[in-house]
């Protein structure tokens, strides 16, 4: 039993010479900035033929194949992901510290921290008037536990090893509100 071996090919044709190489690069990272006749004299052509040999290139097969799989892939790295995002925040953080700037590195930071989902925000909306002291204390005990089972799952994904957890704003406010709560019912 014999199998027929299929050849992977290049992603983009290879068989280009260097001065269609260089047109094809020139025209892809001025897109929109040049023309092909500017394209084809920055590549090496005669000024004179220029527009004609440009031309001649656009309509050649090898040529937009190449154009094609190179757009594909210039694009593929500069679109959005969550990879590429943290990564740009990691190298915006890291210039600014290199630039002593440590405060402001702190905001990329918290951006990174989010992205990888290690924060998490709580927005409580309502009017704490319109609720008892104790529908609120009953809240307050929720939150808390809502937020200690996030910090929790958060540990047990990220990180093996148990490490300690710094009290969140939300768990502050509530003790806060509870320190109140208590003032008020003891006078």
């Amino acid at each position: 039993m014999k199998r027929n071996v299929v050849e992977k090919k290049a992603a983009y044709p290879t068989e280009l010479t260097e001065m269609q190489r260089r047109f094809c690069e020139y025209l892809l990272f001025n897109e929109g900035r040049t023309t092909g006749k500017e394209a084809a004299i920055k590549a090496g052509y005669a000024e004179k033929n220029a527009r004609f040999e440009a031309h001649g290139l656009m309509q050649n097969p090898k040529i937009r194949r190449y154009l094609q799989a190179r757009s594909n892939e210039i694009n593929r790295s500069y679109a959005v992901t969550k990879n590429n995002y943290v990564r740009r925040q990691q190298v915006l953080s890291q210039t600014l510290v290199d630039q002593g700037k440590i405060e402001k590195a702190l905001g990329f930071e918290n951006l990174i921290g989010k992205a990888e989902g290690l924060f998490t925000e709580t927005h409580l909306h309502g009017n704490l008037n319109d609720i008892t002291k104790a529908e609120k204390i009953e809240e307050i005990r929720r939150i808390k536990q809502l937020q200690k089972d996030r910090i929790e799952a958060a540990t047990i994904e990220h990180d093996p090893v148990e490490e300690e957890v710094e009290e969140t704003e939300t768990e502050k406010l509530g003790k806060k509100i509870l320190n109140k709560l208590k003032k008020t019912t003891v006078n």
